[in-house]
């Protein structure tokens, strides 16, 4: 699965291509971000298996899904994350499929032209990302057959998805499995 945030202000995007990516402003975490309404770790980042989760980390400013503050969070395609005030969408599909960034350099119709104040922000309309799915249409197609997880299938990411999610546990979130 190909993962990308892709900065609102023209930043260049970033590629999430580890299982656990945390962001912060420090050099210590795996994506830096230098600004300044973001803490030195600010979040992690799970993907597994088509799915890209992320986890406050006890941030001062907060991170937000499509402007709702959270505390963890499934992201979808075209999702707004915010990470203290920085603002960025999320792209999510499959490792052929050309990203945000390969598309801006085909050709000036999957950009956006920038506001007539000079600023280099983006309008979300024109982001080059594709619609979402019709209700009936799952963007992804879990199979019934995961007993244990996604590693038990076989296709599963590196060490368990278990201990992958749990790297996200908190003390106060109480873990509900669904059969």
């Amino acid at each position: 699965m190909k993962a990308e945030l892709v900065p609102e202000n023209g930043d260049p995007p970033i590629v999430i291509d580890r299982d656990l990516t945390v962001v912060g402003r420090r050099g210590f975490c795996d994506v830096t971000i230098d600004h300044p309404s973001l803490s030195k770790r600010h979040c992690v980042l799970v993907k597994t298996d088509g799915l890209l989760v992320v986890r406050d980390l006890g941030s001062t400013n907060g991170t937000k899904v499509k402007g709702q503050k959270i505390r963890w969070a499934a992201l979808l395609p075209d999702d707004r994350l915010t990470l203290g005030g920085y603002k960025m969408r999320v792209y999510l599909g499959p490792d052929s499929a050309p990203g945000p960034s390969e598309r801006a350099q085909r050709g000036p119709s999957s950009r956006a032209s920038a506001p007539a104040g000079g600023s280099k922000g983006r309008d979300a309309g024109a982001s080059g990302f594709a619609a979402p799915s019709p209700l009936g249409t799952p963007a992804i197609k879990a199979s019934a057959s995961w007993p244990g997880g996604p590693d038990e299938q076989g296709g599963g990411t590196s060490g368990s998805w278990r201990e992958q999610m749990g790297a996200l546990a908190d003390p106060d979130d109480v873990i509900i499995e669904l059969d």
